[in-house]
């Protein structure tokens, strides 16, 4: 069974309105087989705080546990699983924007909100 790092937050200090949070992660390569997604690949994970943050270092380590997990097999359900669970600790609407840059020649951008 993958063991995958849980997710943390942080209490949001509202001294003033924060309309939107961006995060912009860089990814490892997470297949050790492929070696894919290679350097330059990102995830984006953007949304509309009420009382919780993510806390940085907790999602550095949370993308890097999925190193050699099945949800890398795939891509796409790699940024889905990572909306999903960003929203499960948020309780607000997540958009996750994973821009995955392949050693075949090609990029998948996948767009995805929970």
């Amino acid at each position: 069974m993958d063991q995958i790092h849980t997710l943390k937050t942080i209490k949001n200090p509202k001294i003033s309105k924060l309309t939107k949070q961006t995060h912009e992660v860089e990814i490892p390569p997470l297949c050790p087989k492929s070696n894919n997604p290679i350097k330059g690949s990102t995830l984006t994970v953007s949304y509309i705080p009420e009382d919780e943050l993510l806390e940085l270092y907790s999602l550095n380590e949370y993308v890097a546990s999925f190193i050699g997990s099945n949800e890398v097999r795939d891509l796409e359900l790699f940024a889905q699983v990572v909306a999903r669970d960003c929203r499960a600790v948020l309780g607000v609407k997540v958009s996750v924007t994973g821009k995955f840059i392949l050693n075949i020649g090609q990029t998948l951008i996948c767009e995805c909100e929970n």
